[in-house]
């Protein structure tokens, strides 16, 4: 029996709350973004509702700006609290969840590559989670919202949930992010 204990900050719980389909928490560092964006992503993974097979399926993209940034941030984070659920395919990138009738697939990519850039604007995805995000380029918001909501397929009973989570520090007053925020 895998048991998994995460209590979201205040600020954090009304971010996992929200329905909208965009969401950012901002916040100074250690102040649990990471974590609530990963219990946002596995909580979404849990509601999906079942396929056909009983199984329910989600994908999600966990995007920064470097590969490295990823492995030495966001991915411990993840294995750290899904240990016992949770495997990574250094090959694909990709973390796979698979607890229950769960079966999620959480793919790690970084926007320094052009080559990851266009696989990432052109997958099948349940929702995304940008990673420190004002580190990339607010104009990713908008072909990045077109890739949501694509899996599971229609075979598959479709989505119960899409959207895109982001966690950032603060931005600098005037910057793109500052005025998207």
């Amino acid at each position: 029996m895998v048991s998994i204990n995460y209590t979201a900050p205040p600020t954090c719980a009304r971010f996992m709350r929200s329905e909208a389909f965009t969401r950012l928490i901002a916040g100074p560092v250690g102040s649990g973004k990471t974590t609530a964006c990963l219990f946002e992503l596995f909580r979404r993974a849990l509601q999906q509702e079942p396929a056909p097979d009983g199984l329910r399926y989600t994908r999600f993209a966990i995007v920064r700006s470097t590969l490295k940034q990823l492995r030495d941030t966001v991915l411990k984070d993840i294995l750290d609290w899904l240990k016992n659920i949770a495997s990574y395919k250094v090959s694909d990138n990709t973390i796979y969840i698979q607890v229950g009738d769960v079966r999620s697939e959480w793919l790690l990519i970084p926007l320094d590559d052009p080559e990851d850039q266009r696989r990432l604007l052109s997958m099948q995805l349940t929702g995304a989670w940008m990673s420190e995000s004002i580190e990339m380029e607010v104009s990713l918001m908008s072909p990045l919202a077109g890739r949501c909501g694509r899996y599971p397929g229609a075979t598959l009973g479709g989505c119960s949930w899409s959207g895109i989570i982001c966690d950032t520090n603060m931005p600098s007053e005037g910057s793109p992010w500052h005025k998207f925020m």
